[in-house]
């Protein structure tokens, strides 16, 4: 991609189609988070774009239109009769420049970040072949890979998009073979073969002489069977450029989806600090509801079900008494303490490095916002100024987390066992020899 000297603005226009009704979660663009309305979380996200220049909710309710136009921002009404989000920006669009860039965020993504704008933008500059520009993230759990509701995505070795599907693609033949043919026991197996998925996230950009006649295209027979417009845009020679998006994005579709994004909104107060004593019983909490959650389906049933908090705090309050041993929990203003970590130097076998890392969880709702590279990166810090030169940790080779330990720069150097009730499972040790690198 081509450097710019300035970034871009002129004729850059973010459109929110936001419509009142929703089938599962009504007038969900209107309901309160952290209070102001979710629709005007969204608009502040799109202004936070270096790219943009103008920010247009389009929606077809007086209710919305009060609210975005009262908070000092631009709200237009558009027909009521719009099929989809992408009919809605037209309309809008139609009355834009011609040469406009055209950026379709959608209403309910009250996370999106605008780093993941700005990429998808620049590269449809840097692009004068492609029609649209779209972003991908990681997909990390088997849950999110199953599920026909989140949208995957497959790219060239350029970037552009080769297909999109509401099924796990690619398929993974080989790993599948293995098991009988199941690709399910592959992934369950074998996380690492998780890398190979993309998810697609709810943001396009657009040339807008393109989105217009996008929008007049018939719907293609492809577009029927997976219910996905991105594909008529495929099925008629569209490229369409894939970035990788700066951060994950929460879309809110249910009232659970709704009740995680106000937590996550409220996390923007959280702090990493020294953990003390009186801390111990939420951080005991946080580590006996961090397996039940996030392990559900890996450890045995029986074992997560028997965790007991009051246990769990016997085994901190012992650890606090030990020398050089320390902790940082992630504290939060409404919620107390969400994570932490901790380290020391253990007296048995640590397989060569100077310091080990025992225990590092956060509350699921609280994952994947760039709080866990904060909390491990203050981490390593203080190891660092304790004057350790390595460190190591442990996790269970099933663990769904293992990818954030090799973006991390951890080299898995060693494998051992635990025992988790009455079953052993393998455990992978990862080790860092330079910290000044992580």
């Amino acid at each position: 991609m081509e450097q710019h000297g300035e970034i871009p603005r002129k004729n850059v226009i973010a459109i929110i189609p936001a419509r009142y009704a929703s089938t599962r979660l009504t007038g969900k663009l209107m309901l309160d988070i952290c209070g102001k309305p979710l629709i005007l979380h969204t608009l502040d996200r799109a202004l936070k774009a270096k790219t943009v220049e103008r920010v247009i909710v389009a929606t077809d309710d007086e209710r919305i239109i009060r609210a975005v136009t009262e908070a000092g921002h631009e709200a237009v009404l558009t027909s009521a009769e719009h099929n989809s989000g992408s009919d809605r920006i037209a309309e809008v669009a139609a009355s834009l420049p011609e040469g406009s860039i055209v950026v379709n965020v959608q209403g309910d993504e009250p996370m999106i970040d605008p780093a993941t704008i700005d990429r998808a933008v620049l590269a449809l500059l840097d692009d004068p072949h492609a029609e649209i520009a779209t972003a991908s993230e990681p997909i990390e759990s088997l849950a999110d890979l199953l599920n026909g509701n989140v949208v995957k995505v497959v790219t060239a070795g350029d970037d552009h998009a080769l297909y999109f599907s509401r099924s796990p693609i690619p398929f993974p033949r080989d790993a599948s073979l293995k098991y009988d043919g199941d690709p399910n026991a592959a992934l369950v197996n074998e996380p690492e073969l998780m890398t190979m998925f993309r998810k697609h996230t709810g943001l396009y950009v657009y040339r807008r002489e393109f989105l217009l006649k996008f929008t007049k295209m018939q719907q293609t027979k492809l577009e029927k069977i997976e219910m996905l417009e991105q594909l008529r845009a495929l099925e008629n020679g569209a490229r369409i450029i894939v970035v990788e998006a700066a951060g994950r994005s929460v879309g809110v579709d249910t009232a659970e989806d709704l009740e995680a994004v106000r937590t996550l909104i409220a996390a923007d107060s959280i702090t990493i600090r020294n953990a003390v004593s009186s801390d111990v019983p939420q951080i005991a909490k946080v580590h006996v509801e961090s397996w039940q959650r996030s392990f559900a389906g890996i450890a045995p049933a029986e074992f997560l079900q028997n965790m007991s908090v009051e246990k769990r705090e016997k085994v901190f309050e012992k650890r606090f008494e030990e020398n050089g041993y320390r902790m940082l929990v992630a504290d939060d203003e409404r919620h107390g303490v969400v994570g932490f970590i901790d380290f020391g130097k253990p007296d048995f076998d640590n397989f060569g490095y100077e310091a080990r890392i025992y225990s590092f969880y956060f509350l699921p709702e609280f994952q994947r916002r760039g709080l866990g590279k904060k909390l491990f990166k203050a981490c390593v810090k203080k190891v660092a100024d304790d004057g350790y030169g390595s460190v190591c940790l442990d996790t269970l080779k099933l663990s769904p987390y293992r990818s954030f330990y090799d973006k991390r720069g951890g080299r898995v150097v060693a494998y051992d066992k635990h025992l988790l009730g009455k079953q052993m499972f393998e455990t992978v040790i990862y080790g860092w020899n330079d910290l000044q690198k992580i």
